[in-house]
């Protein structure tokens, strides 16, 4: 298996610089799917990312209407599927109450925006909500464990089910060839976001029996008495999640053998990322993504971005191109349209393949339409 190599050339200087700008998010348009005339809204609202360069949307809404109303202005869609390092099948979460809330004027109007943007948000009345979905319900044999080894959630706590088990990967893989399938998408991307961790940033699950007797046949070790972030145990349990990238990427391949696939994961320190279990430099040594997207989402901070991706660009050594998605949604992320734009020049100057912004509503919302168009021409 060949890795893929960026194909985006453009002319900057004496340098070839790719042409890539990414914008996640669905169409910010006055109906939703499900609303029978939703797709005749699309048309204007893809030729305004065409307008400022936009080559591609991640995300989108999951509609096949998109993808064809994007590939009409020449711009190629990849949907998402939100993914942890073992899936996540339910949860315990808390949900507040937000003063907010109690916004006095249309959020939608101009003069909600400047209350926004002075107001000091205040929380209160802590709500827990409990989900599973029905494949964990029906299977309770795959649930992954912590070491209390309860089933039962407590506040916060994710449910997430073993990739230990073939039958876990499977059901995960039929949702991403469901969504291509729907969508006719480009390809599709594999977004890792953070679930739960421990005190020391590390994944708290995996002390399922199953788990736990295979690394103990493979390093003579107990898991109870190593703790969560111990080098080997960190090791095999992100060797399941290569394992489950890998046979994503095969029935992806399968399907649809031109479509790009995509991870995209919060971006943190070199140490940081086995704790988490991504251990992204095996995945670009074998070949795994065709693109790998480094995640800015509540860090602003331009040395750390610079560090960051520059340590990504030093592994990827051209193999994968390796593209800066900066969000300005988040808190604590680019919300200053010079912040953002500096941003994209340091991701650029520091060898990336590519930037782009998360997501279609900040952009809308805070008029970051110009920012965009200012990045395409970096």
């Amino acid at each position: 298996m060949q890795p893929a190599t960026s194909n985006y050339p453009r002319i900057k200087g004496n340098e070839e610089m790719p042409d890539r700008l990414v914008l996640w998010g669905p169409p910010v348009v006055e109906r939703i799917p499900d609303d029978s005339d939703y797709a005749d809204y699309l048309p204007a609202w893809v030729q305004k990312c065409a307008d400022v360069g936009v080559t591609k949307i991640v995300g989108g809404d999951q509609t096949r209407a998109l993808t064809e109303a994007a590939h009409a202005v020449g711009i190629k869609v990849d949907p998402y599927i939100n993914y942890n390092s073992f899936p996540r099948h339910g949860w315990a979460r808390v949900t507040y109450g937000w003063s907010l809330d109690f916004l006095r004027p249309p959020v939608t109007a101009a003069e909600a925006r400047a209350v926004m943007d002075s107001h000091r948000p205040i929380y209160d009345a802590p709500k827990v909500t409990t989900t599973m979905t029905d494949f964990a319900a029906k299977n309770p044999q795959f649930r992954s464990l912590t070491r209390t080894r309860s089933f039962t959630l407590q506040p916060g706590d994710d449910l997430y089910l073993s990739a230990a088990f073939p039958e876990v990967r499977a059901e995960q893989n039929q949702q991403f060839l469901d969504t291509l399938a729907k969508t006719q998408g480009d390809g599709i991307q594999v977004e890792f976001v953070l679930g739960n961790e421990d005190e020391n940033g590390a994944v708290p699950y995996g002390y399922e029996d199953r788990t736990v007797n295979e690394f103990q046949a493979k390093h003579g070790k107990d898991p109870f008495e190593l703790p969560n972030d111990d080098p080997d145990w960190l090791q095999f349990r992100a060797d399941y999640v290569t394992l489950a990238l890998s046979e994503m990427r095969a029935v992806v391949k399968q399907a649809k053998p031109d479509a790009v696939f995509s991870t995209t994961l919060i971006a943190g320190e070199k140490e940081d990322y086995l704790k988490l279990l991504h251990d992204w430099p095996t995945w670009l040594e074998q070949g795994l993504v065709d693109e790998f997207y480094i995640w800015f989402r509540t860090n602003s901070d331009l040395d750390a971005l610079q560090r960051q991706l520059s340590y990504a660009v030093e592994v990827s050594g051209g193999r994968t191109p390796v593209i800066a998605e900066l969000s300005c949604y988040h808190p604590g992320s680019f919300q200053q349209p010079d912040q953002m734009l500096r941003a994209a020049e340091v991701a650029m100057d520091c060898g990336a393949d590519g930037v782009g912004i998360y997501r279609s509503h900040a952009v809308e919302q805070l008029d970051f339409w110009p920012v965009l168009e200012k990045m395409s021409k970096l």
